[in-house]
């Protein structure tokens, strides 16, 4: 039996104990094995948690899911294997124009119909379920309560659902649904403070495997589309803007310029912010245009993009965030050589 069979093996066993004998577990990073822990406790919202994302990354499975977006649904595929010992994923949306990608090895090729395919460097996982996947649970607790809401039925499947609570008003909550067997997402609902979903993702099909995808593996050893080197940002007077106030959790990830087309390639001062399951992007150049104010906030979902006029200065900022936590980042925003 190979490590990924075992793996899943020992996750059916632990999930299906949901009585008082059950025993803990947890998961070692380092060693990506379990380790069972001599209590008489049922696993924690937080250890299936860590198992869903260990399953994640080693499991070789096929998803097929729906994004709801504003009354919309979007299917979409994902398939992921290990390949030579790395994560290999394809992804690709099912309806409309062909949109597909391929990520392995600290690259990811993009390919659509119409237009030139290309590569860039990246090490980020981008496809579906990854920010709750690579999300430190541990650390999260300063921002989310965790909690057992209980079994359900999803995709077919046997499952159990997750509430992660946020401790504020300036984040959004979520319930992580997992399959009872492999471990693996099928479900995930992203909740503002009123209760209601916002965005949700949800899996209709999963297969798992023991071995990878041929066609997975076939697709990683074809020559990838010319890798697009992204120019270095500017570095000249990259920090003349700073954020005064961070949620809970965030930090600056990156602070540097860009040169944007839409603002005629003048240089743009730009803000990442992280908190490891989403991110918010802040543009500050000069102001362009004159905005009605129905303008200065755009909704698609869970993503917000907020925009404030300041004297002859634009500020922008779009994320996954609640409405007031964009306002009081925008407010936020003040020059370096400002004492207030």
């Amino acid at each position: 039996m190979n490590r990924h069979s075992l793996f899943s093996t020992i996750v059916a066993s632990v999930l299906l104990l949901l009585t008082p004998l059950g025993n803990a577990i947890e998961v070692d990073g380092n060693s990506k094995e379990l380790v069972v822990k001599e209590e008489s406790t049922i696993p924690s919202a937080i250890e299936y948690l860590q198992l869903m994302q260990k399953s994640y990354q080693i499991e070789n499975y096929e998803i097929l899911y729906l994004s709801s977006l504003q009354k919309q649904l979007e299917p979409m595929q994902l398939i992921h294997g290990i390949v030579d010992g790395e994560e290999a994923s394809y992804f690709r949306y099912l309806n409309g124009v062909i949109r597909e990608s391929l990520q392995y090895a600290g690259k990811i090729s993009y390919f659509e119909q119409g237009r030139p395919a290309y590569t860039i460097e990246s090490g980020q996982n981008r496809s579906v379920f990854a920010n709750i996947a690579n999300f430190d649970y541990v650390k999260g607790k300063q921002s989310y309560d965790y909690v057992i809401l209980g079994k359900g039925r999803i995709a077919g499947k046997q499952s159990i659902a997750i509430r992660m609570i946020s401790k504020d008003d300036y984040r959004y909550s979520y319930v992580v649904w997992c399959d009872l067997q492999s471990a693996l997402p099928l479900r995930l609902d992203t909740i503002n403070k009123s209760n209601v979903v916002v965005e949700q993702i949800m899996v209709m099909s999963l297969n798992v495997s023991e071995s990878s995808n041929p066609w997975l593996a076939k697709l990683t050893t074809n020559a990838l589309p010319e890798t697009v080197h992204i120019p270095e940002s500017t570095t000249d007077n990259s920090s003349q803007w700073k954020t005064t106030w961070l949620p809970t959790g965030f930090s600056v990830i990156k602070d540097d310029q860009h040169r944007l087309v839409m603002h005629e390639n003048e240089p743009v001062s730009y803000i990442l912010l992280d908190d490891g399951i989403v991110n918010v992007s802040i543009y500050i150049s000069e102001k362009k245009l004159t905005l009605e104010e129905p303008q200065k906030l755009i909704r698609r979902g869970a993503t917000v993009l907020y925009t404030e006029h300041r004297g002859e200065v634009e500020i922008n900022v779009v994320g996954d965030i609640p409405v007031a936590t964009a306002q009081r980042l925008a407010e936020s925003i003040k020059l370096v050589t400002d004492d207030h």
